[in-house]
């Protein structure tokens, strides 16, 4: 071989080893030195609410909260309340709305598009071990899906917090992606790189074993600084356990009555994976459309559905409950440091459900909350009102926010483009 090695050169013959940038998680990372990645969660809670009860008094920055959204008061700082946006669309009431939250499409069954977590799970495939973290607190069926694959086929979440725990941080080297986030891509591929070696010449593999020792040094660098900022957490102080493992069995991970419980461990999972750079999506669903779970911890005895059909106090006091752990979420990534932040600051937090008043079924004035993101411009302590324009727009605004040049996300926006207003 006599043809100069320049970087181009070395970037194929790397990649014949098997070292693409795809392979190269810390190199990855290094192109993003100083920066903190940009990341998502997606919130869901059932059955709508109240209008009135929910969207702020107000507009602007002057604005009061309703008993639904009150225990976001503590944290108004980093929301942006968003009233007057429509779920459009044939599909209706609960079923159409579960499809038409994150996907955009038109809420019924030969409408079935991408949903935007499993998207932009898939744009950073890449980057992170685990793509996308789906995760679904205490549900009481295994249907009403909120996320779909790029065919329109849904995406069954993990409901046990523990097994979440454990795929992602456990302790068995064997099991854990933490450690096969850690570990050398160089030394996985040793043998073919030695076998590329012996095909250069004197000068050319004189120049690879330089780029490889920078390599080398490089992925020992980073893998410091990466153990390094991944917190440490005492998960599970409660000890919750998990013996029964079938659906049928009615495993512990289903029982309602300790909701908040696990709960906090679905969050501390999601928020941990985040701030260890594992993934930079995540969905939390809270049980499923049409809750038949009773909401004993909201002070009711009554169901999310149920009480939703009443339009009472018990269902304001349901939704306020729900309300509460979205400040706990936002309170816990604003206390993660990342970069020169907060995990608050590189992650924007989305809250929606399947409907927007719970009694009358319908799509119009939707209960969507932004948090967080202001290292992408979003600016908190804000009530933004539209006129009826399409969720599309704000999950573009979103999809943008994570660097996607999108226009258009769904296909029941006949103006497309993102959210106005939003940042700034």
């Amino acid at each position: 071989m006599t043809a100069c090695f320049d970087r181009r050169r070395f970037l194929k013959l790397v990649a014949a080893a098997g070292l693409s940038a795809t392979t190269l998680p810390f190199a990855r990372l290094a192109l993003a030195a100083g920066a903190a990645p940009r990341r998502v969660i997606f919130v869901y809670t059932p059955d709508g609410a109240i209008p009135e009860q929910w969207h702020p008094q107000g507009s602007g920055t002057a604005f009061t909260l309703p008993a639904m959204t009150a225990p976001l008061e503590r944290v108004r700082q980093h929301c942006v309340f968003l009233s007057g946006l429509n779920m459009v669309g044939p599909g209706g009431t609960h079923e159409g709305g579960v499809i038409k939250f994150l996907t955009g499409t038109g809420g019924q069954n030969n409408t079935l598009g991408v949903s935007l977590d499993y998207y932009l799970g898939q744009a950073f495939k890449t980057q992170t071990i685990r793509p996308h973290l789906n995760l679904n607190i205490v549900p009481i069926y295994t249907d009403k899906h909120i996320t779909y694959d790029g065919n329109g086929v849904p995406v069954v979440p993990e409901m046990n917090p523990l097994a979440a725990f454990d795929s992602l941080f456990a302790a068995d080297t064997a099991n854990s992606l933490n450690t096969q986030r850690r570990s050398s891509a160089l030394d996985h591929s040793l043998a073919e790189i030695q076998a590329l070696q012996a095909k250069l010449g004197t000068d050319e593999k004189t120049k690879l074993d330089t780029h490889l020792d920078s390599l080398r040094e490089l992925e020992q660098k980073l893998s410091s600084a990466v153990a390094g900022t991944c917190p440490a957490w005492n998960f599970n102080p409660t000890g919750f356990k998990v013996t029964k493992s079938e659906l049928w069995q009615n495993p512990e991970f289903m029982d309602a009555s300790r909701m908040g419980l696990i709960s906090d461990l679905h969050t501390d999972v999601a928020v941990h994976a985040l701030a260890c750079d594992l993934t930079r999506v995540v969905t939390l669903k809270w049980s499923n459309s049409v809750n038949e779970n009773v909401m004993s911890e909201a002070g009711s005895n009554k169901t999310c559905h149920g009480a939703s059909h009443e339009a009472g106090a018990d269902f304001v006091a349901i939704k306020a409950w729900y309300m509460e752990r979205f400040a706990r979420l936002i309170e816990q990534l604003k206390a993660t440091p990342d970069g020169s932040g907060t995990l608050l600051d590189s992650t924007l937090v989305l809250h929606g459900s399947c409907l927007a008043n719970g009694s009358w079924h319908n799509h119009d004035n939707m209960p969507f909350v932004l948090a967080g993101g202001s290292a992408g411009g979003i600016v908190g302590g804000r009530s933004l009102a539209f006129d009826g324009i399409p969720h599309n727009k704000l999950l573009v605004s979103i999809a943008r926010y994570m660097g996607q040049t999108l226009n258009q996300f769904g296909n029941q926006d006949s103006n497309p483009g993102p959210l106005p207003g939003l940042t700034g």
